[in-house]
């Protein structure tokens, strides 16, 4: 018996929007278990599992009539894979609400009782982007300014790419 209760084989695809700077390397999820899923009520459903025995945490994503899984550098790293080559995917329903804050956000927030106001504001989605951009600083010092700019976010100088907005 498979743990995840979703369970499918695809293959790694390349996923082209149109521009050079936006292309994504993606599993497409089959057109029959997409029928199964709660998509109506959550249109970017979050879920989590394994790929090939990898963990991940994902949303799965809409696209003209398909739904796919984002493949990070680091999961298609991780896997060995590349587009064209097959791969299982099997997944469970992730809770919808839940955000994962790297500790030096957390500290941060916790010692601001303003930001932490405002960042209880906002949804899950916006929660998970913010931490997101925290989290994937790889030093010290990229890691205090963008919580800085998660901060100016909050306030509302900042749009989501860290750039001021106009006034």
């Amino acid at each position: 018996m498979d743990y995840y209760p979703y369970k499918f084989e695809a293959s790694v695809a390349y996923h082209d929007v149109g521009s050079d700077k936006y292309a994504y390397t993606v599993v497409y999820v089959t057109p029959e278990l997409i029928d199964t899923l709660p998509l109506k009520q959550y249109p970017r459903l979050r879920i989590q599992g394994e790929i090939d025995d990898v963990p991940f945490d994902a949303s799965l994503t809409p696209v003209r009539g398909d739904w796919y899984i984002l493949l990070s550098k680091k999961l298609l790293k991780a896997l060995d894979a590349g587009v064209g080559d097959e791969v299982t995917v099997r997944f469970g329903i992730a809770d919808q609400d839940a955000v994962t804050i790297p500790a030096a956000l957390g500290a941060a927030l916790q010692a601001d009782d303003h930001m932490r106001e405002l960042w209880d504001a906002q949804t899950a989605g916006k929660k998970r982007g913010l931490a997101h951009r925290v989290a994937t600083a790889k030093a010290e010092k990229t890691e205090y300014k963008r919580i800085q700019e998660v901060f100016g976010i909050l306030r509302g100088e900042l749009d989501m790419r860290g750039k001021p907005l106009k006034p």
